[in-house]
């Protein structure tokens, strides 16, 4: 086995070959794993080295720390809102915000086996990495929610990915109300293909999802990939449509980020309501 850091990535993410399965850790955990840019090229960069390694078939996404990732950073929300506009006249919010997007569609498109072993809180964009990959295991503690309209931002870049695992009227109920799952629900609906017994044994159910990946074929599952995103009913990889809703969903995200999101973080931060929410009686 072999670890070593993703290129240029800082050890945000670290990058482990054993056989054929490359393990791609999230590496903040001290800080949840926020899905900032400098975590979403490291990402990117390292998914993009194992897809291209002849030696991987499977690719798994694990997490160091008590979460799998609390989604976006949105601790430098500040710094974001001044940054000029760029010489194009793009607002560098929905530039940031359209970067996670062309990551999940690379992710979404990439021939390997994708996996993801979730252990504690996926919510928002760590939530919608989840929904993206082929096969998601998760812990009995695990949970999961896209928390964005609570604080005034949009689920833009991960909404399709989302509602192509859950279905548009799951996606739209869990979107529109915030709710957070736990894992037995996420199981239920599909978000986890896979339950493990107890958060102890999580490794063992992973390893064992694992080895019956690997018993396929290695290029009927290429191609059995490959027939999917060709279905009708699989409307993601390869659909045409997919960047111009996500370029619309990266303005849509700005706007609110500029907006309403600056009261809706502001009242999280304080552990108030926002000034939208119905008042306490």
């Amino acid at each position: 086995m072999s670890t070593t850091p993703s290129n240029d990535c800082n050890d945000l993410v670290l990058a482990t070959r054993e056989g054929p399965v490359c393990t791609l850790r999230l590496n903040r955990g001290e800080s949840r794993n926020p899905l900032g840019g400098g975590m979403v090229q490291a990402l990117s960069a390292a998914l993009r080295e194992a897809a291209q390694s002849p030696e991987v078939r499977v690719i798994l996404f694990t997490a160091a720390g008590p979460a799998f990732s609390a989604g976006g950073n949105l601790g430098n929300i500040q710094d974001r809102l001044s940054e000029p506009v760029g010489a194009d006249g793009r607002d560098p919010l929905a530039a940031g915000n359209r970067q996670y997007g062309e990551f999940l569609t690379q992710l979404a498109n990439t021939p390997k086996i994708t996996v993801a072993s979730v252990h504690g809180a996926a919510m928002g964009g760590g939530a919608g990495l989840a929904c993206a990959v082929d096969i998601c295991i998760g812990s009995p503690a695990a949970k999961f929610g896209f928390p964005e309209v609570a604080i005034g931002l949009v689920p833009g870049q991960i909404l399709p990915f989302v509602a192509a695992r859950l279905g548009l009227q799951t996606a739209r109920r869990l979107m529109l109300t915030g709710q957070r799952i736990d894992a037995a629900e996420a199981h239920r609906i599909g978000l986890l293909d896979y339950l493990s017994d107890t958060p102890e044994s999580l490794a063992d159910k992973t390893q064992e999802v694992l080895r019956q990946l690997l018993c396929a074929a290695p290029q009927a599952s290429v191609t059995t990939k490959r027939m999917l995103s060709c279905s009708p009913t699989a409307p993601l990889a390869g659909n045409s449509a997919l960047p111009t809703y996500l370029d619309a969903a990266s303005h849509w995200f700005a706007t609110q980020m500029r907006t309403e999101a600056v009261e809706g973080v502001s009242a999280s931060r304080d552990k108030r309501a926002a000034r939208w929410a119905p008042q306490q009686a």
